[in-house]
């Protein structure tokens, strides 16, 4: 399958990925987020993660700052109630659960980490300190003071490699953290105590909220909501690519859900 694979598609380099990224990025961007599926990446791309995480930095230079998650959510079993039972969530040594580049990205010297159990992102550049310093005081997952509404209020790229929008868009909850109550879907909220340690390795007990809604979740739904030139998909030598803008998909589902209308079917 791989020499099938490769005879069709083609390899690349991260060089090359990274340069075909380059001309689908809005040029206002001050944030990169990128989402990713190293595993998609196979048997194309013919470098190793961390070249791939290097190409991005250098991308980024001195004017962008480069973000991926490094979300934790719950284990093998995905169940965030069991794995703080018996783990703490340490913003230095924790592994991002979000595949092998993230971790690898995790793991580069400079990259600064919010502080939040389960949806921390990590970020290098001139607004990394001001996206990770304050995850822990907010009161939602992704709404405002959390790295995801700084996105919002910031010109963000969010860019996927190797996976599609509908697999990782996270903005897709910035709507209904911002709107609150105010959502018309409702949520069963869980609290569950987690060991969060600091960057100072100071153990603090944080309530993290877990909000479980009443519908499946279908982020199919920005297609309808984003023309074609909102959200750019395409594939690179066979791998799924995608390019959106983090402000107007939360505007967008925010304006969306007033009409009765959500990501939530």
């Amino acid at each position: 399958m791989t020499k099938v694979l490769t005879l069709l598609h083609g390899t690349y380099s991260a060089k090359e990925i990274v340069d075909d990224l380059k001309t689908r990025i809005p040029k206002d961007a001050e944030i990169l987020m990128v989402h990713s599926s190293y595993d998609r990446l196979l048997p194309m791309y013919e470098c190793g993660p961390q070249d791939l995480v290097n190409e991005l930095i250098a991308f980024c230079g001195t004017d962008r700052t480069l973000v991926m998650p490094a979300f934790v959510l719950g284990g093998r079993l995905y169940d965030k109630k069991q794995y703080f039972a018996t783990h703490a969530f340490d913003v230095k040594r924790t592994p991002s659960e979000m595949g092998l580049l993230t971790e690898v990205f995790r793991r580069t010297p400079g990259v600064m980490r919010s502080l939040h159990p389960t949806h921390s992102v990590c970020a290098i550049g001139p607004l990394a300190q001001d996206l990770t310093a304050t995850h822990h005081l907010a009161s939602t997952r992704t709404g405002e003071g959390t790295p995801f509404g700084i996105m919002t209020q910031k010109p963000t790229a969010i860019v996927g490699l190797g996976i599609e929008y509908y697999r990782c868009v996270t903005h897709t909850h910035t709507a209904e953290d911002i709107l609150g109550d105010e959502f018309p879907v409702e949520f069963q909220i869980e609290l569950i105590p987690v060991v969060v340690i600091d960057w100072r390795g100071n153990k603090v007990q944080y309530n993290l909220t877990i909000p479980q809604a009443s519908k499946p979740l279908d982020n199919t739904l920005l297609r309808s909501l984003l023309s074609k030139d909102e959200l750019i998909e395409w594939t690179f030598r066979g791998t799924a690519m995608f390019v959106t803008v983090a402000g107007m998909v939360t505007e967008r589902l925010i304006e969306a859900a007033r009409r009765g209308i959500t990501v939530y079917r």
